[in-house]
């Protein structure tokens, strides 16, 4: 899911630009991946921040899974990232999913056995969130910016990475996913020319939680 407070150019100066992190970036990257679905985050991992931070890092740093550094790009500017893009194609985002179950004894460890059966007993709401994913689309799992950056278009840039990496890979759609209760973001991605191709609305049982659901978007690529 998407933070979705929106911006791939890349200024030959060298003072802004969007690039792959580095290792030493990741704490920063791990808060935005975390910023870009507060509500899920803190329902899949009983926990908010910072403590959760620990539990994304478990999967930043390792391969072939969903939160991987490996499908992160940031945007940054005199050497501060201030934005980033995690997305990868549908395909691929399936089998990463599966690819977590591997990483569960230490996040058994990270987290404490009750909070790891708590987990398990949560992932249910998973079937949900890829239900209207399909193999053709090259999709966008998180995108934010950080609150001092905003308004700048840098999630406009960071959208347009998106595209650029997906017609490099073959894609003629991009997909993205955006909370129901969140208009200002759907408005904004309607202007960069995604169409609402399906809503999905959770079970109540969610709605405590502040998690109703999503509308799934699609732009064509032209």
């Amino acid at each position: 899911m998407l933070s979705l407070t929106l911006a791939a150019a890349v200024r030959k100066d060298g003072i802004a630009m969007i690039r792959k992190p580095t290792e030493l970036e990741s704490a920063d990257c791990i808060k935005l991946i975390y910023m870009s679905g507060p509500e899920l985050f803190s329902y899949f991992f009983i926990e908010r921040e910072p403590e959760v931070y620990r539990y994304i890092n478990v999967f930043y740093t390792k391969p072939d899974v969903m939160f991987s550094s490996e499908n992160v790009w940031v945007k940054v500017e005199n050497d501060k990232v201030c934005g980033l893009l995690l997305s990868l194609p549908s395909k691929v985002m399936k089998q990463t999913e599966k690819n977590m179950m591997k990483y569960g004894k230490e996040l058994t460890k990270t987290v404490g056995l009750r909070n790891s059966i708590r987990m398990m007993l949560r992932s249910g709401l998973q079937k949900y969130l890829t239900s209207v994913n399909h193999d053709d689309e090259y999709y966008i799992c998180n995108l934010a910016v950080s609150e001092a950056y905003r308004g700048r278009g840098f999630g406009v840039e960071l959208l347009h990475k998106a595209e650029e990496l997906a017609k490099e890979q073959g894609f003629s759609k991009i997909s993205l996913a955006v909370e129901l209760r969140n208009s200002d973001a759907k408005r904004i991605y309607e202007k960069f020319g995604f169409r609402q191709t399906a809503g999905v609305e959770f079970p109540r049982k969610y709605h405590k939680h502040s998690i109703d659901g999503f509308y799934k978007m699609v732009k064509i690529l032209e």
